[in-house]
């Protein structure tokens, strides 16, 4: 399958409203089970990212199947909604929150500060960085007023009116960059008339740069080892020996983790020592000291290459150390190109060559580990816990090296090896959160405007999404934009929808990927918002989906059709191969289920038209029918979801069905009940 490959209707379908030339249609491609492969090792990577990334000691699932940050647990709490919310909005905190903020919560200077404020204004500002606890703070100062605790969530802090408050209530309101007015103190003057009016209080997290001086309180952050000592008392009754044990070691190894970190932290010490971990042994792997010791690493000129090596490392962590090093060699030249301003620069000596790698992987957060398969030599890793914040951290330490490093992985996103794009993809999507303006300038939309960069620009987009909920809300508005934009952006954006985005936003990425399919014209663009619809697909968006793909498959147009196709296949196959998968033949409605399979089976078939031989778009759905056949023996569900699809059957695929019945029965696929019946079906018995 090619980039422009149109799409073709099957005879006795619907109109050909699709010209295409047979040369156009014979391009040759990857067949869709080779795509499909190749889309669950990428799977299989993404998630080992994540999870390398976020967990150090408990596991994790890539497919999440509730909304909300993925271990953002103690990070300042933020819902987004879509374009059809009202402008102002309020929502109960959930009753746990308030015991774990009663349970768990450290008082500061600060705190109390807040609490005097609010006996003598309804409103007040809390200043503070994100993700510092500023959240946790507002909603313990208006639990101890005694007041009604809710999520106030607004567009525009000047809309907010008396009658969106109740009297006795309290609001936790955040604004942000976006949303924060360009008058401030009037918007101000102007929230405090309506929380008198109403007899409510609202406290609004604000950034530090916030430029209102009335009414502001500074938010202080407790010390790291006392947020992760109380929460672990929680989190691990009987713990709190073991704890004093390692109190000076704690503190050490914890210094400059910022409050959110520490909570995180704390559930991870607990799910270790659930697993039989050592507490001691847990905090000496804590990744802070070798991220504080960064700065040292960074100026050490011998070995020369060991700072290229590092940075290398930080972007294709768990890749074969020859692909790793081969990466710092060519980092090192770019950079090197950097350095030479004048000739006597460059007839410097070349590079030391006999620099051992032992020598390289000095830094305490790097590693060498045997691979897993024989042939790939050692493999570097990163020390847990560092793998998001070792990049990071190297781009806000060496401003200089920016331009080489963007280059750098601008060349990697467009190597050979998938692995090393997804790798380099992922990084760039790190670096969005440290100053997204730059990164969509240099990579974002010069990727959305190029053939062949959609996936990895999905990939970036999903790497950002995770590593920051405010560059989240950024990626979502990209995503909108590039629906209805050109060729190139709808591709970008029917892949970007499969990933922890549209899981979040299931109903919004439903409708994104429908918009994409109903007006596609190439087959790339089905292909595309099919895999992404697989992608989304998880125990709780499941109906949802599945809803979605049965109204696709009885659209009228093309696009809709072979998309549901497609995507339907890529679900058959996930259920047949990966067990994280919600199996498809529980969906209760039946008549769905059969719609999808005729769809399915349909465009599985090819057909001639004229002289020309039109490609069977999903030949691989016969094959996974095969095995739905095989299981209707002993599920009666499948065996009735199979009986409605052979009521279906048009005069197009009875003679399929005629012969791949015949076929199963002789392999013994289905036993003779099974042939007698379904034939009986096929032929309108």
């Amino acid at each position: 399958m090619t980039e422009e490959t149109p799409i073709q209707e099957p005879a006795g379908t619907a109109t050909d409203n699709v010209p295409a030339s047979e040369d156009e249609i014979n391009q040759p491609g990857p067949p869709l089970t080779a795509r499909i492969e190749q889309e669950q090792k990428e799977r299989r990577l993404r998630s080992e990212i994540i999870d390398v990334g976020q967990n150090w000691y408990g596991g994790s699932n890539y497919r999440v199947d509730q909304g909300g940050t993925l271990n953002g647990a103690g990070r300042d709490i933020i819902q987004y909604f879509g374009g059809d919310e009202p402008s102002v909005s309020t929502h109960p905190i959930p009753s746990d929150e308030f015991e774990r903020i009663r349970t768990c919560l450290i008082e500061t200077a600060s705190q109390q500060e807040l609490l005097d404020r609010l006996a003598n204004m309804p409103v007040v500002l809390l200043r503070g960085d994100p993700h510092s606890g500023r959240w946790t703070a507002a909603l313990q100062a208006l639990m101890q007023q005694r007041l009604t605790c809710n999520h106030l969530i607004v567009k525009d802090p000047k809309k907010v009116r008396p009658n969106d408050l109740r009297a006795g209530h309290g609001y936790v309101l955040r604004v942000d960059e976006e949303t924060w007015p360009r008058r401030p103190e009037a918007v101000l003057d102007q929230l405090c008339a309506v929380a008198r009016e109403s007899g409510a209080v609202i406290v609004a997290v604000v950034p530090n740069d916030c430029a209102v001086t009335k009414s502001v309180v500074t938010h202080k952050c407790p010390a790291p080892g006392d947020v992760i000592r109380r929460r672990l008392v929680h989190l691990s009754p009987g713990i709190e020996d073991e704890l004093e044990a390692v109190r000076l070691s704690l503190d050490e190894h914890v210094a400059g983790c910022r409050p959110w970190e520490a909570v995180e932290t704390a559930r991870q010490l607990a799910d270790g020592r659930r697993q039989g971990r050592s507490l001691a042994a847990m905090v000496a792997d804590l990744p802070y000291v070798a991220l504080a010791e960064l700065s040292k690493s960074l100026e050490k000129t011998d070995p020369v290459l060991s700072r290229h090596f590092l940075i290398s490392s930080a972007v294709l962590y768990g890749l074969p150390e020859a692909v790793v090093s081969e990466a710092a060699l060519t980092l090192a030249q770019r950079i090197r190109q950097d350095e030479q301003r004048d000739a006597a620069d460059k007839e410097d000596q070349g590079f030391p060559i006999w620099e051992r790698l032992s020598q390289w992987i000095s830094h305490p957060g790097l590693d060498a580990a045997e691979a897993t398969r024989g042939g790939e030599g050692q493999r570097i890793e990163v020390k847990p816990g560092m793998a998001n914040r070792l990049l990071v951290a190297v781009w806000e330490q060496l401003p200089a090296v920016r331009p080489a490093l963007y280059d750098w992985l601008a060349e990697l996103v467009r190597d050979d090896d998938w692995r090393v794009r997804l790798k380099a993809a992922y990084a760039v999507g790190k670096l969005a959160t440290c100053d997204f303006h730059v990164i969509n300038k240099r990579f974002l939309t010069p990727w959305s405007n190029e053939d062949g960069h959609a996936k990895v620009l999905a990939w970036a987009l999903e790497s950002a999404t995770l590593a920051d909920p405010n560059v989240a809300v950024l990626v979502r508005g990209r995503l909108k934009e590039w629906t209805t934009g050109t060729y190139r952006q709808r591709l970008a954006a029917a892949l970007g929808y499969g990933s922890v985005i549209g899981v979040r936003h299931i109903d919004e990425a439903l409708d994104a990927l429908h918009t994409l399919a109903a007006a596609a014209v190439y087959l790339d663009t089905c292909d595309h918002v099919a895999r992404s619809v697989a992608e989304v697909y998880t125990s709780e968006t499941a109906v949802a989906v599945l809803r979605e793909q049965a109204r696709w498959a009885a659209g009228e147009h093309v696009g809709e059709q072979v998309t549901a196709a497609l995507a339907f296949v890529r679900l058959a196959t996930a259920e047949r191969d990966e067990e994280s998968y919600p199996p498809l033949w529980r969906h209760e409605v039946v008549d769905e289920l059969a719609l999808l399979w005729v769809n399915a089976l349909n465009w599985g078939l090819s057909t001639t038209r004229g002289d020309v031989q039109l490609p069977a778009y999903t030949p691989s759905a016969w094959l996974l029918m095969a095995d739905w056949a095989k299981g209707a023996a002993t599920e009666p569900t499948i065996n009735n979801v199979i009986n409605e699809v052979l009521r279906r059957a048009t005069r197009r695929l009875r003679p399929s069905w005629t012969f791949h019945l015949h076929l199963w029965h002789k392999q013994q696929s289905i036993t003779a009940a099974q042939f007698a019946e379904y034939i009986r079906l096929v032929k309108g018995g």
